[in-house]
């Protein structure tokens, strides 16, 4: 049947979801067949309640509890129906056709009988002389006698046993107690019972506080107490106690007699090696006890400690109930010897317990769960002794059960191995003894050693051993554990990984566990390895698939998700690792593996991918200004994201769905005050567009070019307040130079995504980023002159017109070359382009526009005279021109390019708008300006006025 309950929750199991594990299904199933037993079966007159049996259940779902109204719609329904053979329908069929006339006529002719037989033996009896006994045959009749009559035999039984010394009345007492204990045990009269043996215990003379001689009718009470543990184990329920009890204090004396160590005792001055004398172990007692002691023990070798012996093998045969009463006993009696003499306990009952533990473990399934959780309690208390001895000692045996226990198979779905090696990481989790813990170590590495093909899911608890391993402070536990997991990751990974119920924690309990290695702070070879580790075990798992990785796609499903989720989460915490080699090693091998397997990564599962694993690892740049140790950023982080950027383009077809969010993080880089991040985050970006910008869709265009206003809008000049906000010049400086910087680069940015994509981008896109460069130049030169005296006006014009230059570069360039392609109407871009040069070569020539002269005969009207106001701003201009023009250079250069490289019908278009202007550049001192200027003049003015070929 046992058999049976397990094939069917392990299918259960595997062909629905309904519960946690096996286990469930498994007790739940003998639940419902034991109801089904009580509520139909007439023998049981006590039926078991709908709160009981939710009662029964509870916490049977892997520690939770089933719904109750699941629960009690099953025992309604049993409860109404039952399980029912094709025998019991064919009665009840037979029955069913009897007409209702024949079954009345049947009851009154029974009924007539018995009234007959009743009569009948009553008038015998009436007849018969008043000393005849009549004999019963109802269990209901002897019961009502014993429960009257126990008390004055226990009274008589024991008043003799005190007081006679005729060897025959104590025998024919022992026999009566005997068999009144058998009634009694039979009977279920468990107080009586109790009193019985209680009473018989006393008479072993062994449970006495005070030292008293053994007697004969001592030894026979004893031999009595054997075999009533021998013949009536199932029955005996509380009265194994006194029972055990009698066995332990036995085992005590008859081991002082023979001068052995005192009842098997570990630790003390009491268990020291040899005796000369037993007289020494007394020394400090009184000479009458001793010397009875000594008569005692001689006397009590009489008794054979092999039927003991055999009470205790035979305890596989005990019934299911009669074993849990049994075990329950003889842990309080282990449990009294050991607190007795805490430094010197002894070990008798413990012994014994690892003795039926190991004859019990062929009991079905769910009596050993039983067993073993009060069994599992005890070990752990008693491997956490204060006595070291004793610890090593119940470590030691639960080492030799688990290589019995394991040599089983456990069934898919089910955890009894978990459960049966719980022990040890509570041992190791709660010891203070580096001595205890490095024996959990080595007795767990024997064991996995040597059953690891049938380990199963005990995998999950030798992992947690190692895991806690792991972080010990002593480097040999540390090193032992490790030499432990790499062993079984070469030797015996596939096995792990391959139990289709538990592979799955398994693999991922041993990724966290060479994640604690990897963070061990004292020896960075065991954190490099277990690095390298991680990955091959990803490998191994990877193989054990059975499947061509080269065209396997990896989605979202809970297979694939167990598989990628464990090893690059594990990496990824790595990579925050205080160690430079370290995380540089995690980050190595996370980015590696992304690259190698992520193109087979479908887009679910790179969203995935993306928000649980490598979006978080940037959680720094989202609170930069938060971060007190800035050593990640500072060295890890520029090569993270040069990294993580590398993996998108490589697998941007998978990650595609993500290029906002990955912008969005890239464009937080750039707008923090940190100018290497920033030029990360621009770069970033450009290696981005370079790459993949030629899958882009046209949605993707106006996320990036929506991004890139957003940036220039976050980014821009530093405004009047912010300047005011600081005292300290240098302060100041640094934050605009700091601000100039980053601008700097989206110039670059912008220019190169003009430059580059104009083929693919819209005309409303092309202007958005024209007038971003547009707005650079006026927001740069829009500053007041109470903001630039702020600043030292020497080293802000020089940041303020290199910032509006680099605009203006990227614009015209940009505009020069769109208008030397453009085709079909170009008035725009045409009219566009002709003020942005006439604005710079005005800027850099020193004259005025049109609408400037215009406010000057404004100004002389008003008696401002044109002489007093330009002597005015070339004072205020003198110290600042050379400077300005230095700037100015290479955007003039640019420009002189451009018109040098249009066709000559477009160039004489523009040339009648900018010809004084090329005139005043005459009188410029820049050398290179001069001599494009005078190619220009040669090749182009020149033909363009008539005045030479």
């Amino acid at each position: 049947i046992d058999r049976m309950m397990e094939k069917f929750a392990e299918r259960f199991c595997k062909d629905t979801d309904s519960f946690s594990n096996a286990d469930t299904a498994y007790v739940l199933a003998y639940s419902i067949i034991m109801l089904n037993t009580d509520a139909h079966s007439p023998k049981i007159a006590k039926k078991m309640t709908k709160e009981e049996f939710v009662r029964n259940n509870r916490g049977i779902n892997d520690g939770m509890d089933l719904p109750p109204e699941f629960l009690e719609g099953i025992y309604d329904r049993i409860v109404a129906s039952g399980f029912k053979v094709k025998e019991d329908e064919d009665v009840a069929t037979s029955m069913s056709t009897d007409s209702e006339k024949s079954v009345h006529e049947r009851y009154r002719a029974e009924a007539q009988q018995l009234m007959s037989t009743a009569q009948g033996l009553l008038k015998k009896a009436a007849e018969q002389s008043s000393d005849h006994f009549l004999i019963s045959n109802k269990s209901e009749h002897v019961i009502s006698m014993l429960e009257i009559s126990w008390a004055p035999m226990l009274a008589a039984f024991s008043v003799v046993m005190e007081e006679s010394t005729d060897n025959g009345l104590i025998a024919q007492c022992l026999k009566g107690m005997t068999g009144a204990i058998t009634l009694l045990s039979i009977f279920r009269l468990h107080s009586q019972r109790d009193a019985f043996v209680s009473t018989l215990t006393q008479f072993t003379n062994l449970h006495g506080h005070t030292v008293r001689e053994v007697r004969q009718k001592n030894l026979e009470s004893i031999q009595a107490a054997i075999a009533i543990a021998r013949n009536l184990g199932n029955f005996l329920g509380s009265s194994w106690g006194p029972v055990l009890r009698c066995f332990s204090e036995l085992d005590r004396l008859q081991l002082a007699g023979s001068g052995s160590r005192l009842g098997n005792v570990f630790g003390g001055s009491e268990s020291s090696g040899s005796h000369g004398s037993r007289r020494e172990w007394f020394e400090d007692k009184d000479n009458r006890k001793e010397l009875i002691e000594e008569a005692n023990s001689l006397k009590l070798e009489e008794i054979d400690t092999a039927a003991i012996d055999r009470v205790f093998s035979s305890s596989a045969r005990l019934s299911d109930e009669a074993i849990i009463d049994f075990v329950k006993h003889l842990v309080a009696v282990s449990h009294e010897e050991i607190e007795s003499c805490p430094s010197a306990p002894r070990v008798y009952s413990m012994q014994k317990i690892v003795e039926i533990t190991y004859f019990n473990m062929s009991r079905i399934r769910i009596v050993w769960s039983r067993i073993w959780s009060i069994l599992g309690e005890h070990f752990q208390s008693v491997a956490l002794a204060v006595n070291t001895e004793l610890s090593m000692y119940v470590i030691d045996s639960m080492r030799q059960l688990a290589l019995k226990f394991l040599e089983k198979d456990e069934l898919t779905s089910f955890h009894f191995q978990r459960d049966f090696l719980k022990p040890f990481d509570f041992v190791i989790a709660n010891s203070k003894t580096a001595e205890i813990r490095e024996l959990v170590v080595r007795c767990l590495t024997q064991v996995v050693r040597s059953t690891a093909r049938n380990i199963k899911s005990g995998w999950k608890i030798a992992f947690q051993v190692l895991n806690i391993a792991g972080r010990d402070e002593s480097d040999t536990i540390v090193l032992l554990a490790f030499d432990l997991v790499r062993k079984v990751i070469h030797e015996s990974f596939h096995q792990v990984t391959s139990d289709p119920a538990h592979g799955h924690l398994a693999y991922a309990d041993c990724l966290n566990c060479l994640g604690v290695f990897a963070k061990n702070l004292r020896n960075k070879e065991v954190a490099l390895e277990a690095v390298d580790l991680m990955c091959l075990c990803n490998k191994i798992s990877l193989q054990a698939l059975g499947e061509d990785l080269d065209h396997t796609l990896f989605t979202d499903s809970e297979r694939h998700v167990r598989i990628w989720f464990p090893i690059l989460t594990g990496l990824a915490g790595l990579s925050s690792d205080p160690r430079l080699d370290l995380r540089t090693r995690a980050l190595d091998k996370l980015f590696e593996t992304l690259m190698a397997y992520g193109p087979n990564f479908d887009k679910s599962l790179w969203g995935h991918v993306f928000h649980g694993v490598l979006f978080p690892m940037f959680d720094d740049v989202y609170h930069v200004d938060e971060v007190a140790d800035t050593e990640w950023l500072e060295t890890s982080f520029s090569a993270a994201m040069a990294q993580m950027t590398d993996v998108f383009v490589s697998c941007f077809e998978g990650a595609s769905p993500l290029l906002q969010e990955f912008l969005k993080m890239l464009s937080l880089c750039i707008v923090q005050h940190n100018e290497r991040l920033a030029e990360m985050g621009v770069n970033s970006i450009k290696r981005l567009l370079s790459e993949a910008g030629r899958q882009f869709s046209s949605e993707m265009w106006a996320i990036t070019c929506g991004t890139v206003v957003q940036l220039f809008e976050s980014a821009g000049p530093l405004r009047e307040e912010e300047l005011a906000g600081g005292s300290d010049m240098e302060e100041r400086l640094r934050a605009v130079e700091s601000r100039h910087r980053v601008r700097m680069l989206l110039f670059r940015l912008v220019q190169d995504l003009c430059y580059d994509f104009c083929d693919v981008l819209t005309e409303a896109q092309v202007l958005q980023l024209l007038n971003l460069l547009g707005s650079a130049q006026s927001n740069a030169m829009g500053l007041s002159g109470e903001g630039r005296e702020r600043m030292g006006a020497s080293q802000f014009l020089q940041w303020i017109y290199a910032e509006s230059a680099e605009a203006s570069r990227s614009e015209l360039q940009f505009m020069i070359g769109a208008y030397q392609t453009a085709k079909g109407d170009s008035r725009y871009l045409e009219t566009r382009l002709l003020e942005r040069l006439l604005e710079v070569l005005r800027e850099y020539s020193g004259l005025t526009s049109q609408d400037q002269r215009g406010k000057w005969e404004e100004e002389e009207a008003a008696g401002v005279t044109q002489g007093s106001r330009k002597e005015a701003e070339e004072v205020e201009a003198a110290p600042y021109r050379e400077q300005i023009r230095w700037i100015l250079a290479p955007t003039v250069i640019v420009i002189l390019q451009g018109l040098a490289a249009l066709d000559q019908q477009r160039f004489e278009r523009l040339l009648p708008h900018i010809y004084p202007l090329l005139c005043a550049l005459v009188e410029g001192n820049d050398g290179r300006v001069r001599s494009l200027l005078s190619n220009l003049f040669l090749l182009r003015v020149g033909p363009a006025l008539r005045i030479m070929n």
